[in-house]
């Protein structure tokens, strides 16, 4: 790892590094090359990752939240921005029939995020998926993808893709 990874936030804070220049120093060998594939498909489809906190990137398309990325020692994890909290959209089930027909399902299911209390809110909510429901789930990020491989990069790219579209239309609405 290069000396960059030890900058306190307010160094960090004050450069705001591009994602793309952290990523080697978090990640090697084909999970790197996964996640600068990932970015480089964000930026082509006008979806601007912009630093935001300590080794964490929001993910913005036309003023709206809907990704985050952050890196961690040796990881990487995508969180699509759909919760309880975001205005715009706040569930799955609005793309219930999309993910299935596109055979998501399964892969959002594994990559539900239960609650640990990491922000003191606990415990997590009971969230409904594809019609059933999970109780304890955060409702922050319900749904983060660690370490994404091929499955995982195509459900999050149909998600955002998904998202983007819904803020087109909600744009157009205005």
């Amino acid at each position: 790892m290069s000396w960059q990874t030890n900058w306190p936030l307010h160094v960090q804070r004050n450069l705001k590094p591009k994602i793309e220049d952290l990523v080697p120093d978090y990640l090697n060998g084909d999970m790197k090359q996964s996640a600068l594939n990932f970015i480089a498909y964000l930026r082509a489809n006008r979806m601007q990752p912009v630093w935001q906190s300590t080794n964490t990137w929001r993910v913005n398309h036309k003023g709206q939240q809907i990704c985050a990325v952050q890196l961690a020692d040796s990881s990487w994890r995508v969180a699509p921005r759909i919760s309880r909290w975001n205005k715009l959209i706040n569930s799955y089930n609005i793309y219930e029939k999309q993910l299935s027909e596109a055979g998501l399902k399964e892969t959002v299911l594994v990559n539900i995020n239960y609650c640990r209390s990491c922000a003191h809110c606990g415990p997590g909510w009971r969230m409904d998926f594809f019609g059933k429901d999970y109780e304890n789930v955060c409702h922050n990020v319900p749904v983060r993808y660690t370490d994404p491989g091929e499955a995982e990069i195509g459900c999050v790219k149909k998600v955002l893709a998904l998202i983007c579209q819904t803020v087109g239309e909600n744009k157009n609405e205005k």
